[in-house]
């Protein structure tokens, strides 16, 4: 080629310097397709110019083959191995042994071969699952060959088009052909370029007797005459896989290097400005001498500044080496907590072997009660003691209403308080739950939950769902009904729960369904009789019988060969479907066409029937979906979104459905994935299943470990994730804090409040492991002497720098005045009530907010008495939004974990609050014209997830709160009237959408902050 230098032996005429700086060069961009760290075979390596490269900037493993032995001696320096040998001998891949390879490379090569197609059939097969051929191949129909052969020539050269060692020429379609017959695809086509001035082309065009027209020039200027080498990257193809079209010649490389002249023509030009200013200094001494005194006047004053950061660096130093002396007594204190454990974890062992011995006694018990029970019952069902109960009815209500009576003799202003929430408490609760709020109020206890869970279902539950009718002209207004394709394998169950479950899929009232049973080979012959008789019994019951036990991942795999429905639901043996289930699965298809997976709430039923342990589970929610499995029952998948992702993966067993909703997932846009906000399944809690307890199948919380980790993997996340220690069989994701850390921004308003305000900084100070952080204090006109003396001390000592905002307060206001001073480019808002605990609070905080997905980050908050203040904040509690799971104690783990559990929450509190400074600011920061004190978080968080971005809550940075002590009560006309005008901007600026929080579920209640149930259908006459 004419880029290459004439040299002897004939290997080494084609050594080149390889020029990055030009991407028109067909050896730059081979090297540039090759991945870093790939095993390599790069076929006439010459003297390894190319392996230099591969080996030292791509750590990549090259395999150098070369006919010149002179060559190869050079080579081996920066080949692993090396072979000299001829590629067109019959055995020369003998000596590769059975090496194969993630490239193979060849490099002007091919066009020098016999017999090219048998040389690039015969490489196949060294290339790796996922490898690729790369070559570059010259232009046979290049405007310089066109117009040779328009003359009557075609005149052989040393190097270049026509190099005499050249045995083939192709063109585009011919090269395209010759891998296409050496059973090759081809992924990616480029070309480096070598276009001929018009007037050179006019000029041989009229040399041939023709006439240079503006078609014929525009046909020699077309991609397939001005490519000079092709670049070509290659896969096996497989055999049954049919040859796909060939890439077309894109004028993109020719765009390419047309910017890339255009930056070096602008280069030029500005050195040749700055060539002309220097002969201006050339020519005028003085001021040379003038501009050379200025220089040393800027040096001293940088030198000047670097004194002073080598000052902060001093005292950072310092300040690391506290930490450093805190966090060693920290270790000590740990390892002493440690031996207290292990010391209690044997205690508890032993209080385990008496509860079981108690146990068994009160078994013994509860048999004897049990009896006593019935014989009172009976007692009971007589008409003697009905007629006894409505006789004394009068006498024991007295008797109850005593201490309330009492109680508003001497509190007489709570009466029309308590008339009215009489009236509420009765609606909602009846006389038991009106009973239990009395004697709250008496004793000064907080409210109560709401009344029992089977209550619940009976009066509100139960009357909503629709009955049969209902169903049945539903399904009947559809023109299309889905079928839903039920999956179930099954293993040795007792055959009565089996019956149930297959019974509860029988049951539906929805009617397009098929159930597809696959037995993993259970022992007891009574299992696959029962089986047989269910599947004459109704032909939408399909059944597998698997000849050997494969565990549940093979036989779920089984049962969904039979499955034909375009949606697939998955069943344990043992559980329920509620009557509705599919009915309701049903109309969430039809209601969201582009729906590709859905999920639904659950709970529990033990062997009575009784159900328990509801889970109503809010929308799609990606961060808890890491930390535990969300979806589990009931979910529904497209069929085809199953087969692309491959079905359930064996070695998962026991997370083999949380495996798979994280590879489906990992599919599909979060407004694919459906919730379903009612319970549709039961699961079947008895010794040694999931439901019954997280110990119960202890191998599955290490494959579920392992499934996150698979997930994150394929998305291309770094992180760590390991089992929860705040929570048994759950899980937390750690993900690392960018490198080098970056500056994050303390912006904390005060006014007044010296012992708060202390506290806080002195605990940031001291307990803060997190290394890169300035402190920004917001000093809101601040009047007491010794707090004014303290702002002072800080501001000297470089601690902190004290910003003052001489305005009345607005919190909205301050936090944008504040961000504008700060030099972070992440804030934290912090409030001057907060203490540090944890030396690790601030790292895990920045480590989400550092995630390109995530807009605000909140903290787990505690009141100094150790219970939760801030768990995440909900829209809609009383009307506008509340902290979540508010004043849970502090060991509690709150509804199904959710209060030591990392998730998205739609907002989380400005009382520490961390986000990069590029999101405050695209969403344009704190809202001071509607919002100045109340719900300003609220509105801004909601406007960061308004923008695509998830809010987030980590209780793993976890603070004390103390609640706004230095800015006062909501207890003047105008700030009330303040507060009014904030709720009516919210519920105007948000509609109803506050009431529906996607972090949240209806069937929770919105009156208090503690996820009970919704009671409020009782209002509309459900009551019995």
């Amino acid at each position: 080629m004419p880029d290459r230098q004439d040299a002897q032996p004939a290997t080494l005429k084609y050594e080149q310097a390889l020029e990055f700086r030009s991407a028109n060069n067909s050896h730059v961009q081979l090297l540039a397709r090759v991945p870093a760290g790939a095993q390599v075979l790069e076929l006439g390596c010459a003297t390894g110019y190319m392996s230099e490269h591969l080996t030292q900037q791509k750590g990549c493993r090259v395999f150098g083959v070369d006919i010149e032995e002179a060559a190869l001696r050079k080579a081996a320096a920066h080949c692993e191995r090396t072979l000299c040998v001829d590629v067109e001998s019959p055995d020369w891949q003998s000596g590769l042994g059975d090496a194969r390879f993630d490239i193979i490379l060849c490099a002007d090569i091919i066009e020098h071969l016999k017999d090219p197609q048998t040389f690039l059939a015969g490489l196949r097969d060294r290339i790796k699952t996922g490898g690729s051929l790369l070559a570059s191949v010259p232009n046979g129909a290049h405007a310089a060959i066109r117009l040779e052969l328009l003359q009557g020539q075609l005149t052989y050269e040393d190097t270049g088009l026509l190099d005499r060692t050249h045995l083939h020429l192709y063109t585009h379609q011919s090269l395209m052909a010759l891998l296409a017959s050496a059973g090759y695809a081809v992924e990616a086509l480029s070309y480096t370029f070598h276009d001929i001035p018009d007037e050179v082309l006019a000029e041989k065009i009229r040399q041939a007797g023709l006439e240079p027209t503006e078609r014929a020039l525009a046909r020699l200027h077309a991609p397939e005459a001005i490519a000079y080498q092709f670049i070509v990257e290659a896969r096996p193809r497989a055999a049954d896989e049919p040859t796909a079209p060939f890439p077309e010649l894109s004028d993109k490389p020719l765009r390419d290097s047309e910017e890339a002249y255009r930056k070096v023509h602008e280069r030029l030009h500005e050195t040749q400005q700055v060539a002309q200013h220097r002969q201006t200094l050339l020519d005028n001494k003085e001021r040379q001498v003038t501009h050379q005194q200025q220089q040393v006047e800027r040096l001293q004053h940088q030198l000047a500044r670097k004194d002073q950061q080598f000052s902060e660096l001093t005292r950072r130093h310092t300040r690391q080496e506290q930490q450093l002396a805190y966090k060693e007594g920290r270790i000590g204190e740990l390892t002493q907590r440690t031996r207290i454990l292990e010391d209690r974890n044997a205690s508890l062992h032993a209080d385990k072997a008496k509860q079981q011995l108690t146990l068994q006694q009160l078994q013994g018990e509860l048999k004897r009660v049990r009896q006593q029970q019935a014989a009172l019952q009976q007692v009971l069902n007589t008409r003697s003691w009905r007629l006894f109960r409505t006789l004394t009815l009068p006498a024991r209500g007295a008797v109850r209403l005593t201490p309330y009576l009492a109680h508003l003799v001497r509190n007489p202003s709570v009466a029309p308080q308590w008339m009215a929430k009489a009236v509420r408490l009765l609606r909602q609760g009846g006389i038991k739950g009106l009973r239990w709020h009395l004697a709250a109020a008496s004793s000064g206890r907080a409210a109560p939950r709401t009344a029992n869970y089977a209550r619940w279902i009976e009066q509100i539950e139960s009357p909503r769902e629709p009955d049969a009718a209902s169903v049945k002209t539903f399904v009947e207004s559809l023109a299309q009904a889905p079928l839903i394709s039920v999956v179930m394998p099954v293993y040795e169950p007792r055959p009565e729960w089996l019956r149930a479950a297959i019974d509860s899929v029988l049951a539906q009232r929805y009617p397009h369904w098929e159930l597809c049973i696959a037995d993993d080979a259970s022992p007891s012959p009574e299992i696959r009789t029962l089986l047989d008789d269910y599947r004459h019994r109704d032909p939408r019951i399909k059944v597998i019988l698997r000849d050997k036990n494969g565990h549940i991942a093979a036989a779920t795999n089984s049962a969904l060969t039979l499955a034909e429905g375009d949606w697939v639901g998955f069943m344990d043996h043992d559980d329920l479907l509620t009557e509705n289930a599919l009915y309701h699965v049903a109309r969430e298809i039809v209601g969201h066409p582009d729906a590709r997976m859905l999920y639904s709430d659950e709970d529990k039923i033990d062997d009575r029937g009784t159900r328990s342990a509801h889970y109503f589970k809010p929308d799609f929610n990606p961060d808890l979906m890491l930390s535990h499995n969300l979806v589990c029952h009931f979910s529904v998948y497209r069929r085809d979104l199953l087969n692309h992702a491959g079905g359930i993966r064996e070695g998962f067993e026991g997370a083999q459905d949380y495996d798979l909703a994280l590879r489906c997932i990992a599919e599909l846009h979060p407004d694919e994935i459906r919730h379903i906000p009612r319970i549709l399944y039961h699961w079947r809690a008895v010794p040694g299943s999931t439901a019954s307890g997280l110990e119960a199948k202890p191998y599955a919380l290490d494959a579920a470990v392992r499934a996150v980790q698979d997930h994150l993997q394929a998305k291309g996340v770094q992180a760590e994730v390991k089992p929860s220690k705040r929570i048994e069989g759950m899980l937390r994701v750690r993900y690392p804090v960018p490198e080098p850390a970056p500056l994050v921004s303390l912006i904390i308003p005060t006014r007044n409040g010296l012992r708060l305000l202390r506290q806080c900084i002195d605990s940031v100070r001291a307990k803060t492991g997190y290394p890169n952080y300035e402190i920004i204090i917001v000093d809101n006109q601040s009047d007491e002497p010794a707090t004014i003396e303290y702002l002072q001390q800080l501001q000297a000592s470089g601690e902190a720098r004290v910003v003052p905002y001489d305005k009345p307060f607005n919190y909205a206001a301050l936090n944008n005045f504040a961000v504008a001073k700060a030099a972070g480019d992440y804030l934290c808002f912090l409030n001057n009530d907060i203490e540090v605990i944890e030396g690790d609070w601030l790292a895990e905080m920045v480590s989400h907010a550092a995630r390109p997905e995530i807009g605000a980050v909140g903290a787990r908050l505690l009141y100094p008495d150790g219970r939760l203040q801030h768990g995440g904040v909900l829209t809609g509690l009383g009307g506008v939004a509340g902290h979540a799971m508010k004043y849970l104690s502090g060991e509690a783990k709150g509804y199904n974990g959710r209060a030591v559990l990392v998730q998205n929450y739609s907002a989380v509190t400005a009382a520490c609050m961390v986000m990069r400074r590029e999101v405050f600011e695209q969403i344009g920061g704190f809202d001071a014209e509607h919002l100045g004190v109340a719900f300003n978080d609220v509105d801004l968080c909601l406007r960061i997830r308004e923008q695509g971005y998830r809010n987030l809550w980590t209780p793993y940075a976890e603070l004390y709160h103390h609640e706004s002590a230095t800015r006062g009560a909501e207890n003047t006309a105008e700030k009330q009237a303040r507060f009014g005008k904030e709720i009516a901007y919210m519920k105007s600026r948000w509609g109803a959408g506050l009431l529906r929080d996607p972090a949240y579920n209806p069937n929770l209640t919105l009156d208090r902050e503690d996820f009970s149930l919704n009671w409020h259908e009782l209002a509309r006459g459900t009551q019995p």
